[in-house]
């Protein structure tokens, strides 16, 4: 024990002097040993270093327009900590969710660099999206076999560290998903002080709230899960914007009621039917097969394994996961932004899928399904990481955090692939 213990810390001083010669390459080796903590410990020093090297392709990406604002705040030198709080919900009020509107704040106090702000963004994300990756990997403890695998690699890749590009939303759902581990597997009451912050990072945070009370309310009743699993594939063929528009609360603040009317208003899902009729095939359609394989396997598991999984530690896991999964997919389909949310379901989905096959090995049924998964599963890992090429840079794939300190390229990667 002790010879290991050693040989574990000798591992993570090579892999740190690796990763200040080129991260990527930490990245890649320090994989080899996933069960470790300087694994998760990378992971999180690569998303810091990859915001820092993060530039957008595109003037109409959410971070663009993060980068101007920063830029100009900086530039505002008269702006004290009392002015901003006024502004945080005075008469004038120009912010609904308060942690970015404060790290703008904090940073330009402080630099005029925004890849110093986006390093700081990169290093928050980074920390609750390797801390997921780490509670899967070590609840079990077990090695991964060829089965679980790519379910690994879908949880990882369903909310990937470089939706930083839309940071509120996806650092709330990280923060949920860790949240609603702690409670699930380990009943930590504690952790709904973090579900109860998610509003605060994105206001929309508040009807994950709602679902996962339902979801408490109802209990880990199985059969009543799946069944509304089942009816989401239904129900989701039909045009429920009013039905949603007309549940929506109204609060006494106006630009938190103009977002939310602004989401599910007709000339917004117009305007986003329209753009994804723009879209590549590959782009298009890149869930759908993976998403409905998922919900074969999540069937054959139902009928097959329903009173092992009653029995299991995974219970709550899987209905939690199929709850919040069906009500947004029923919804997405009417009101496209509730896609957003589905992906916080298939995070316990996967996590479930994983955690399953985990210790489910020789699975027989699964065997036969596995290379079909596998193929579906590529689609949209590969499609995802061409998104990634849209903000990682060159600096991201061969430079280093010295090389930094004298030369940023911002020469993304899908300009350099064209």
């Amino acid at each position: 024990m002790e010879y290991s213990e050693q040989g574990k810390k000798s591992n993570s001083f090579w892999i740190l002097i690796i990763f200040f010669i080129n991260p990527f390459l930490s990245l890649v080796v320090s994989g080899r040993d996933y069960l470790s903590k300087y694994f998760t410990n990378i992971i999180w020093l690569f998303c810091t270093f990859y915001g820092y090297t993060f530039y957008p392709v595109r003037n109409t990406m959410d971070s663009f327009r993060h980068r101007e604002d920063f830029l100009r705040w900086a530039t505002e030198r008269e702006m004290t900590f009392d002015y901003f709080l006024n502004r945080l919900y005075g008469d004038d009020v120009s912010f609904v969710d308060i942690l970015l509107p404060l790290l703008k704040f904090l940073v330009s106090r402080v630099t005029d660099d925004p890849n110093i702000f986006y390093g700081v963004l990169g290093c928050l994300f980074g920390y609750f999206y390797s801390r997921n990756i780490r509670f899967i990997l070590s609840y079990y403890n077990l090695k991964i076999n060829k089965y679980s695998a790519i379910f690994l690699f879908m949880f990882a890749i369903t909310i990937p560290m470089w939706e930083i590009n839309s940071f509120r939303f996806w650092l709330a759902a990280h923060i949920f998903v860790l949240a609603g581990f702690k409670i699930l597997f380990h009943k930590k009451n504690i952790a709904y002080l973090a579900i109860f912050i998610t509003p605060f990072i994105h206001f929309s945070f508040v009807f994950v709230i709602i679902l996962f009370f339902i979801y408490k309310l109802i209990g880990n009743k199985i059969t009543i899960h799946f069944i509304i699993l089942m009816s989401s594939i239904f129900l989701g063929q039909f045009n429920i914007t009013k039905s949603v528009q007309s549940v929506l609360p109204t609060t006494s603040i106006e630009s938190l009621d103009d977002k939310t009317t602004g989401y599910t208003s007709e000339g917004y899902i117009e305007d986003r039917a329209e753009s994804s009729q723009s879209l590549n095939w590959y782009a298009k359609y890149r869930s759908l097969p993976v998403k409905y394989l998922t919900f074969l396997i999540l069937a054959i598991i139902f009928f097959k394994h329903k009173d092992e999984i009653t029995q299991s530690d995974l219970l709550p896991l899987f209905c939690a996961g199929l709850f919040i999964f069906s009500i947004s997919f029923t919804i997405m389909s009417s009101v496209p932004v509730f896609g957003r949310y589905n992906r916080i379901g298939q995070m316990f989905i996967y996590a479930f899928l994983f955690l399953f096959f985990l210790k489910k090995k020789n699975t027989q049924w699964y065997r036969k399904i596995h290379p079909y998964y596998i193929a579906a599963a590529s689609l949209f890992i590969i499609v995802s990481i061409r998104g990634w090429f849209d903000t990682m840079t060159i600096d991201t794939l061969i430079s280093n955090p010295l090389m930094l300190m004298f030369y940023h390229s911002n020469e993304n990667i899908i300009n350099f692939i064209k």
